[in-house]
């Protein structure tokens, strides 16, 4: 991995540090979702998933109509010189056509059955909603001194046979 590349990553993981009004509102502001966004591609172009040279894009995927703007941002970008395809899903079984699922707060509600539905799949699983990766998620955004921070639960990526690079890894507040 180039070094400059691990430190726009770092310079980008610094940056995100939304204000004190951000952290106490009960809905992100469009500036917080295009930070969460732009984690959810910073943490894909640091992955490895099985079979990605065969792949024509990296497809990342969103349930939340809140973060259809957010998500579209990225549309230009590449990553392992692959174009980057963001979609907006509807429903569990259409993840599976996803490198990167991110899951909002607000569907908690289909926590479970994604995580059946993907059980051992090479599907970089990343949400906001507290206790993720205790919960079997893979990726945890968490605020820590009102910046935004990551937990990561490693056996769970392990069994979906992807990889995380240990640089990135550093950077996780937990790796469980």
């Amino acid at each position: 991995m180039a070094w400059r590349s691990l430190k726009t990553f770092t310079l980008v993981l610094a940056l995100l540090s939304p204000s004190a009004q951000t952290a106490t509102a009960l809905a992100d502001p469009p500036d917080s979702r295009s930070l969460i966004a732009a984690l959810n591609y910073n943490f894909a172009k640091y992955a490895d998933w099985p079979g990605e040279e065969h792949a024509e894009s990296i497809d990342l995927c969103y349930f939340t109509d809140s973060f259809k703007n957010s998500f579209s941002e990225l549309r230009d970008k590449a990553i392992f010189d692959k174009p980057v395809n963001t979609l907006q899903i509807r429903d569990v079984e259409q993840t599976s056509r996803c490198h990167l699922v991110y899951i909002d707060r607000s569907e908690r509600n289909i926590l479970q059955r994604l995580f059946v539905y993907l059980r051992d799949k090479p599907v970089l699983t990343v949400s906001d909603i507290t206790g993720f990766v205790d919960d079997g998620g893979m990726i945890e955004i968490v605020r820590v001194d009102n910046k935004f921070r990551f937990k990561v639960n490693m056996s769970r990526m392990e069994s979906s046979n992807l990889k995380m690079s240990s640089q990135v890894l550093k950077l996780a507040v937990e790796v469980k």
